[in-house]
């Protein structure tokens, strides 16, 4: 019996050990996903097209495991191992050899090209440059005009030297020059485009002529378009600068109703003295001129018959003449006072209109020998002796209300030095802290303050 339950268990254990004997196991390798085989060929996978790329998509590789039969005793052993938090194994990480492997197996993504829009050339498309032609038409016009005008000025400046040269030449022993001047037989000199002077000297009793053209500016496209609402002439000025003593007290001015008034009011010998609008019946001035003299016996000096005639012929030429003993520029601003009295120069001015016509040289010329009869006549002209005295009177008023207005200001000049130096020394009686000195300097301030309140008496002597 003990022998055949031995052989029974020899035998169960047999069928229990064949079975498991003829598995074949594989070796559990951990790093078996890591190790490359030796000398194995790797097959490079065939490149397709990216359209190909986009239909078919390559699978995904299944890892496969390999489960070993274990039995239940073994599995309850290893129960444990089963679980997350026992076993937490990283991930290993790929080389950077591999990455790039992979990334070069990537199909590239090819977008559609996108072409921008570009403008048709210039010569084809001309409404988009209309700024700029309009920009090119304005200064194409302007760059005409002002050639154009800038010529056309000359031109008339040329043409009254012309009209003019024969008659200053005669009367003047230099013609153009000015003094400063590097060339004296220059003629003309140009200041602006629309501006020429002209300086002649040498003529007995007259320090010098100085002749201003002052013309529309015509190189100027603005200043055009504003001559069309105002309109404006070429004007031609005068100025006969006399030597002290050859004029007797004369005020006077007379021509355009409308400058007449005009210069009366910005001059400040005429808004001084000639104050006196005189009427034009007895004198057959035009209607449309205007007269203003400081004494009436002046006018009938100036204007004779032959003066009379000449307005009357040249009217339209006529602008202004101003003739005075006390020039000295405009009046002074409202508020505005002189610190001195100002200084005066005897002179007559001759402003004529330069208008193209037919007759406009010999009117040119007529004008000039004009003004420089009245030179001549007035250079000799006396006034009489109530005529004399009371030029003197008025300009000795003059001389008095000025000498007052400036006699105040000193006054209140002095008063405000006077309160400057009292302030001073009170503060610096504040300032000192010696009290010894500072009482002497009190006792000095409190002589002062009475004297100064002492009546000013005047002291007679008796003989």
């Amino acid at each position: 019996m003990r022998l055949f339950r031995a052989i029974l268990i020899c035998l169960a254990i047999a069928l229990a050990v064949v079975p498991v004997l003829s598995l074949e196991f594989e070796e559990d390798n951990e790093f078996a996903e890591f190790e490359v085989a030796d000398e194995v060929p790797v097959e490079k996978p065939p490149v397709k097209s990216p359209v190909e790329a986009e239909k078919v998509a390559p699978p995904k590789a299944a890892e496969t495991e390999t489960k070993t039969p274990v039995n239940d005793k073994d599995a309850d052993d290893f129960a444990h191992l089963s679980e997350e938090e026992e076993f937490d194994i990283e991930e290993p990480k790929q080389d950077e050899s591999e990455i790039e492997a992979t990334d070069e197996k990537k199909p590239l993504e090819i977008k559609p090209l996108q072409f921008t829009d570009i403008p048709n050339h210039f010569r084809t498309n001309w409404s988009s440059y209309q700024v700029e032609a309009l920009a090119l038409s304005i200064i194409a016009i302007y760059m005409l005009n002002y050639l154009h005008g800038r010529q056309r000025n000359q031109s008339i400046a040329n043409q009254w030297f012309q009209d003019v040269e024969p008659n200053l030449t005669d009367q003047f022993a230099l013609v153009g020059d000015d003094g400063t001047s590097s060339n004296p037989e220059g003629g003309l000199l140009k200041e602006t485009d629309y501006s020429y002077v002209l300086w002649c000297s040498g003529r007995v009793g007259v320090q010098g002529l100085l002749c201003q053209l002052r013309m529309i500016k015509r190189q100027d496209v603005i200043g055009l378009v504003y001559n069309w609402y105002k309109p404006r002439t070429d004007k031609v000025t005068y100025k006969f600068e006399l030597d002290s003593g050859e004029l007797d007290p004369i005020v006077l001015v007379l021509g355009n109703k409308k400058n007449v008034t005009k210069a009366v009011k910005e001059l400040a010998d005429l808004s001084t003295y000639a104050i006196e609008r005189k009427g034009l019946e007895r004198f057959s001035l035009p209607a449309s001129f205007g007269l203003w003299a400081e004494i009436p016996e002046t006018i009938s000096a100036v204007l004779d018959p032959y003066v009379v005639n000449l307005i009357n012929q040249y009217e339209k030429y006529i602008d202004l003449i101003h003739i005075s003993d006390q020039f000295c520029g405009l009046k002074l601003q409202e508020g505005e006072t002189y610190t001195r009295l100002p200084d005066t120069t005897p002179s007559m001015f001759f402003t004529y209109n330069i208008i193209p016509s037919e007759d406009s040289g010999t009117a040119t010329r007529a004008l000039l020998t004009l003004s420089i009869y009245l030179v001549d006549k007035l250079r000799r002209y006396r006034l009489s002796r109530e005529g004399k005295a009371k030029a003197d009177k008025k300009r000795q008023s003059v001389e008095e209300s000025y000498l007052k207005v400036t006699h105040q200001q000193r006054q209140e000049i002095a008063q405000a030095r006077r309160e400057e130096k009292a302030r001073e020394r009170k503060q610096r009686l504040l300032e000192e802290e010696d009290p010894e000195k500072q009482r002497r300097l009190q006792k000095l301030e409190d002589k002062r303050e009475l004297k100064a309140k002492q009546p000013k008496m005047k002291q007679v002597r008796m003989k």
